[in-house]
């Protein structure tokens, strides 16, 4: 088995399935970036096409981003820039909560960062960046460890706890959340035993329950009064506004930029509720379509994680990989009344930068992977991977 730092095999193509499916993916939020916003621009007294143009720039500039990943060895990713990507992340992530006139203050809350040139939400990017971090790590220390001691949990427990306790206190708990997921499902995928992990877990997931507070319980109980039926203190507009639009568009939808939902009924339409705004516009085939094109993606990401030439390689590909899959999971449990609201963006198709050129890069990252798996390596790669992902792939 191949080791980092050594000459790996590579096949010479990156994995065009996954390429098509993610280009594919970016054009159609384009088209339905335009037909969620262009209201909300003329409500605003600006160009129809200001959200539009700006998502072009946005995709330009990530795509951009996929042809550098892509192109990079992933080695390269394992040593210090593993590192240096985590701490550039809290370096943002602190940012935010010091009074340097930097954050940009949104319905009381500290998300973005005024950079000056640009606007960026450092949430994304530390995502990504504890992804790599902990693929390093679980590469560097071996499973055999990871199972026999239990001081190889303290680092990564530690990484993991400053990136959502920062994120928590923008707030922002549905990010924490999602943060907190991909890393206990790394470091349960890279060897740690999950009765170690249930110990951590289970005390955390009762402190967030307990802090729960504001607007975080306010879309809980929104969310729990649309399930009943209820509705009288107007907390479970957003569930209700989301089901209609899904609904309204039947099997095969009103037409691309024919849905009346996104006339300020649905709330953020071009970020937080596209979703539905595709379900009553292209219908229950267009929904259909989308989630087969996002099945690729994972799919193909998987088989990457599963055939990769080192451990390295294959837990950054799922790291990867889960994080796309648990962004479109919980924005579609939104729109789709399944769970409540959380502000999750949907990858490549909501409007903004942030999210967009992270997924990208997350995207090129892969790519750049692809290109040492071998179909025939199959019965050799399988030494090294974990058992929850040889189950699933």
């Amino acid at each position: 088995m191949n080791q980092l730092g050594k000459p790996l095999p590579r096949s010479g193509h990156y994995d065009g399935v996954l390429l098509v499916s993610v280009v594919l993916l970016c054009i159609f939020g384009v088209i339905m970036v335009y037909s969620s916003s262009a209201i909300l621009a003329r409500a605003a007294n600006e160009s129809d096409t200001v959200y539009l143009r700006a998502q072009v720039g946005k995709l330009i500039f990530g795509l951009g981003l996929l042809l550098v990943f892509m192109r990079l060895p992933y080695r390269v990713l394992a040593g210090r820039f593993a590192v240096w990507a985590f701490l550039g992340s809290i370096l943002l992530l602190g940012l935010l909560l010091l009074p340097l006139g930097l954050a940009v203050v949104v319905r009381g809350t500290r998300r973005f960062l005024n950079l000056g040139l640009f606007v960026v939400q450092p949430a994304e990017f530390a995502r990504i960046s504890l992804v790599v971090f902990l693929s390093a790590w679980g590469a560097r220390v071996g499973e055999e460890r990871m199972r026999g001691d239990r001081r190889t949990l303290v680092v990564p427990l530690v990484a993991i706890g400053l990136v959502a306790g920062l994120i928590v206190l923008q707030p922002n708990l549905s990010s924490a959340v999602l943060v907190g997921m991909l890393g206990f499902v790394l470091l349960w995928s890279a060897g740690q035993p999950w009765q170690r992990l249930a110990v951590v877990l289970v005390p955390l997931v009762g402190v967030v329950a307990v802090s729960l507070r504001g607007y975080q319980l306010r879309r809980i109980v929104g969310f729990l009064e649309g399930l009943t039926g209820g509705g009288g203190s107007g907390l479970s507009y957003h569930l209700k506004q989301s089901l209609i639009a899904a609904g309204s568009g039947g099997l095969l939808g009103k037409g691309i930029g024919q849905g009346l939902q996104k006339y300020h009924y649905l709330p953020f339409p071009h970020t937080d509720s596209i979703l539905g705004v595709v379900a009553e516009e292209t219908g229950f085939l267009g929904v259909l379509v989308l989630f087969v094109v996002y099945g690729i993606v994972f799919l193909r990401g998987l088989r990457i994680a599963r055939h990769a030439p080192d451990r390295f390689s294959g837990l950054l590909a799922l790291g990867l990989t889960l994080s796309v899959a648990v962004n479109v999971f919980l924005h579609s449990a939104v729109v789709l009344g399944v769970g409540p609201a959380t502000g999750v963006p949907l990858p490549f198709i909501s409007h903004g930068g942030s999210s967009l050129l992270v997924h990208l890069t997350a995207m090129g990252m892969l790519l750049s992977i692809s290109r040492h798996v071998r179909p025939e390596t199959e019965a050799v790669q399988r030494t090294w991977v974990p058992g929850a992902l040889s189950r699933v792939s």
